[in-house]
């Protein structure tokens, strides 16, 4: 009777070995999925780091003139230049640059693949006189929710001064009528 028990409780504890194998096998899947990035973060990451790239080409690179900085960031894959403003990065207002990056990254997924797209618009500032090489997140300008159009921004009205390079204006909420008084 003496082998029959402990061959009882080694099986027992081999069953409870392989049994707390499996828990913790998928206790440390079902960890590293929820704490591994979206692929959506991975994307939007990834076009941060782009734009942190092409600011650096346009900070060291060679170019001058906007024509040339226009052409740094045209000549990388899945980025486009929006608008140029400025001539020359030597003087003041030196030369800023809005370019949209363009990431598609997919991945494996328990129901097949999975794939995110991001579209990411950057306003990168080269003024060299100024020592002004900011780089900012911008909206992109086809990033619009479902079932909304495009608006105009207003132009702001005569008279009032253009805001300071690198700001933007400030929407003051309009103040109701004051009451009469009795």
């Amino acid at each position: 009777m003496g082998a029959t028990g402990r061959l009882g409780r080694v099986l027992s504890i081999v069953a409870l070995a392989i049994l707390l194998l499996l828990v913790g096998s998928a206790g440390h899947t079902i960890m590293s999925m929820v704490t591994e990035p979206s692929i959506e973060e991975r994307a939007r990451q990834e076009a941060v780091r782009r734009a942190a790239a092409i600011g650096d080409a346009l900070v060291y690179g060679v170019g001058d003139s906007a024509a040339e900085l226009r052409e740094t960031v045209a000549r990388n894959d899945r980025v486009e230049v929006l608008r140029v403003d400025g001539t020359d990065r030597r003087h003041s207002p030196g030369v800023r640059l809005v370019f949209r990056v363009h990431v598609t990254m997919s991945r494996a997924a328990m129901a097949g693949r999975r794939q995110a797209e991001v579209r990411v618009c950057f306003r990168q500032v080269v003024d060299q006189e100024r020592a002004d090489f900011s780089r900012i997140e911008l909206p992109c300008p086809d990033t619009l929710l479902p079932g909304t159009t495009p608006t105009a921004v207003p132009a702001p009205p005569e008279g009032d001064p253009a805001p300071a390079p690198g700001t933007s204006p400030v929407d003051v909420p309009e103040q109701p009528p004051a009451a009469p008084g009795r």
